[in-house]
């Protein structure tokens, strides 16, 4: 089914965090202080806030979460919180917990969680648990019938059920056979409730607030929360990893025209009922496995399983020798962006051209960093491969696509207003060939060269 937003202006704009929040909930947004970054996460949660979950002041959207990245975060504790026995004692639950547990409420809804200046401290060690979970992402089998729940993704506990157990206690009561605590057996909704210290919640759906998951099977990383980190990359910040790198999708953002800042500040406001539905359903994920495409568009299957590997082993040639090679995980999220992109209705030839120029600028560019020595091609090995490159950036730069003028998907009079913005804003939207040329002139200017400015 093509997406209703397609054709509208707003969606055109962030048609590349979109795609990319439907390939994986974890983004890194890369740029200049004031660029817009952390703005974009709010702006997107006002877009698709339904009225149940809008505050009354109309600045923070019931489905929009900052945490403000420390400097002096160097483990799990201050994003998943701990266990402590002092005072009252018990697990002593974070804003990103109680955040999460939120999302469990209200599934329909997509959930923003921006970790602002995320690399303040060393991203590996505070966030380390997370890029694991994210791994775990997988449909369900239904216990009744077997077959893979499609609607459903799930992944390993991030909180273990034991602190939500406690929860449900009743303090000074206790089996006088046994001692334990006697326990009133809270539904998801009634922890919720607890954790938020809420008397009631009139607009969770009757079913989910009847789940039991928190205590059964502890706290996983909901399907509709969209992880989305800031990131300057300067003296004062953590370089990032390629572990990190490989779990996530980066976008850079250099800025724009200045003068589209005017206006801007309506951007933050929250929409009609129709509008906030349609911007739900926009980030609504459909795929966790490469696999999963290929069924829902059998009529394709077979190109995609010869096209796509033969698009990053051409690249893995040029990188050949180095650490920047790409593999399985590489492939499955390049699978999975072409699947987001034919469900949109484009071009199989198209999806595969402007994913495969996507990828390289989210997820191979930016793990490539060295000097001249490592990207230079010995003579034995061009002449094997018969390549007449001196460097593996200039071949790089040729494997990139040719990306075409971004028209395609507008197609009637309805949609000047967003063939216009195109136009206005084509000339910011940097494309992998230039990204590579921008990196190839930092080496041959500084014999050193890598993604981030």
């Amino acid at each position: 089914m093509v997406n209703e937003l397609k054709i509208s202006s707003e969606y055109i704009k962030y048609t590349d965090i979109i795609t990319a929040a439907k390939t994986k909930p974890f983004l890194l947004l890369a740029g200049i202080s004031g660029t817009g970054k952390s703005r974009i996460v709010r702006e997107f949660a006002f877009k698709s806030c339904p009225k149940y979950l809008q505050d009354k002041a109309g600045t923070t959207p019931g489905n929009y979460c900052m945490i403000e990245v420390k400097p002096n975060w160097h483990d799990s504790t201050e994003l998943l919180g701990y266990y402590s026995r002092l005072g009252k004692g018990g697990y002593q639950f974070t804003k990103f917990v109680k955040f999460l547990v939120k999302a469990k409420m209200f599934p329909t809804v997509p959930f923003f969680v921006c970790l602002d200046e995320m690399n303040l401290a060393p991203v590996e060690q505070y966030f380390a648990e997370i890029l694991s979970i994210l791994e775990t992402r997988k449909h369900p089998k239904n216990e009744e019938t077997g077959e893979v729940d499609m609607t459903m993704v799930k992944t390993e506990p991030i909180i273990d059920t034991l602190y939500f157990r406690e929860l449900s206690e009743i303090p000074h009561t206790r089996n006088a056979q046994t001692g334990e605590l006697f326990s009133s057996n809270l539904t998801d909704r009634e922890i919720y409730l607890k954790l938020f210290n809420i008397k009631t919640e009139s607009d969770i759906n009757e079913e989910v607030g009847k789940r039991t998951d928190l205590t059964t099977e502890g706290l996983t990383l909901p399907d509709n929360v969209v992880i989305i980190g800031t990131v300057n990359m300067d003296d004062t910040t953590h370089q990032f990893s390629r572990k990190v790198i490989d779990r996530a999708m980066t976008i850079e953002m250099n800025g724009g025209n200045l003068r589209n800042m005017f206006g801007g500040s309506k951007n933050l406001e929250y929409l009609s009922g129709e509008e906030q539905q349609k911007w739900q359903n926009a980030f609504a994920r459909r795929y966790v496995t490469a696999d999963e495409v290929l069924e829902a568009h059998s009529d394709v299957a077979a190109e995609l399983v010869e096209k796509l590997p033969s698009q990053l082993e051409e690249i893995n040639k040029a990188l050949k020798g180095t650490p920047f090679e790409v593999s399985y995980r590489v492939l499955n999220e390049l699978t999975i962006m072409v699947g987001v992109m034919l469900d949109e209705g484009k071009e199989l030839d198209d999806a595969i051209t402007q994913s495969v120029n996507n990828i390289l600028l989210m997820k191979i560019l930016p793990r490539i960093e060295g000097d001249a020595e490592m990207f230079a091609l010995s003579r034995e090995y061009k002449s094997k491969v018969d390549v007449p490159y001196d460097n593996r950036l200039e071949w790089l730069k040729e494997l990139a696509p040719d990306i075409k003028e971004i028209s395609s998907d507008i197609t009637t009079s309805e949609n000047d207003e967003a063939e216009e913005l195109t136009e206005k804003d084509k000339g910011h939207q940097q494309i992998a060939k230039e990204k590579i040329q921008e990196m190839i002139d930092r080496l041959n200017n500084q014999e050193f060269t890598r993604f981030w400015p």
